[in-house]
């Protein structure tokens, strides 16, 4: 590193800061776009092509994709709680007659299930609730059916969510078939 020597005048003044003997010209920084100049003020109003890096931290707002396509990597999108990442999807489902309690996911240690979908179909009047693992904890209450109703719930949004290592569970009180589906993820 050299130093640059100004011989002081009428010549243009140039900011510097000094550090001991040693006078440090600052250097400003453009975040314009093409022809555009805007200052660096420490946020990157736009970034028409991030080629190569990483980003490691965004601090606030939102990164929003338009169009194209994402080639490689993974990425987890969350929204008021809810998170999609194909390593932890899960899908449930089951069928079943009459009065009856069936499990949709098994527990997972240390984990909870998260439910953004629930389909529910049944063939007569009854009562069906979703629930977190034992001892039971409806999720969303106890849903009442007439004979032929049911349910598309999607996106559920917050989520229905078990207990921490507790399965997803079901529990329906009626002569007919259930037919439960559920879908979701694990964290």
């Amino acid at each position: 590193m050299s130093n640059i020597i100004i011989n002081e005048g009428t010549q243009t003044a140039l900011s510097a800061n000094q550090n001991g003997t040693v006078h440090i010209p600052f250097t400003k920084l453009d975040a314009g776009i093409g022809s555009a100049r805007l200052d660096w003020n420490g946020t990157v109003p736009f970034v028409g092509n991030l080629n190569t890096g990483t980003i490691t931290r965004l601090g606030g707002g939102s990164v929003v994709v338009t169009g194209g396509t994402v080639n490689t990597g993974t990425i987890f999108a969350k929204t008021i709680g809810t998170e999609i990442a194909p390593t932890n999807e899960f899908v449930g489902s089951a069928t079943l007659t009459g009065t009856a309690t069936g499990t949709l996911r098994a527990a997972v240690t240390g984990s909870q299930i998260f439910v953004t979908t629930l389909i529910v179909s049944v063939e007569s009047a009854g009562r069906v609730s979703v629930a977190s693992g034992t001892p039971t904890i409806p999720l969303n209450g106890t849903m009442t059916f007439a004979a032929n109703g049911g349910i598309a719930a999607m996106p559920i949004n917050p989520p229905l969510r078990t207990v921490s290592g507790s399965a997803l569970v079901f529990n329906q009180s009626g002569t007919g078939v259930i037919g439960i589906w559920a879908s979701g993820f694990i964290e």
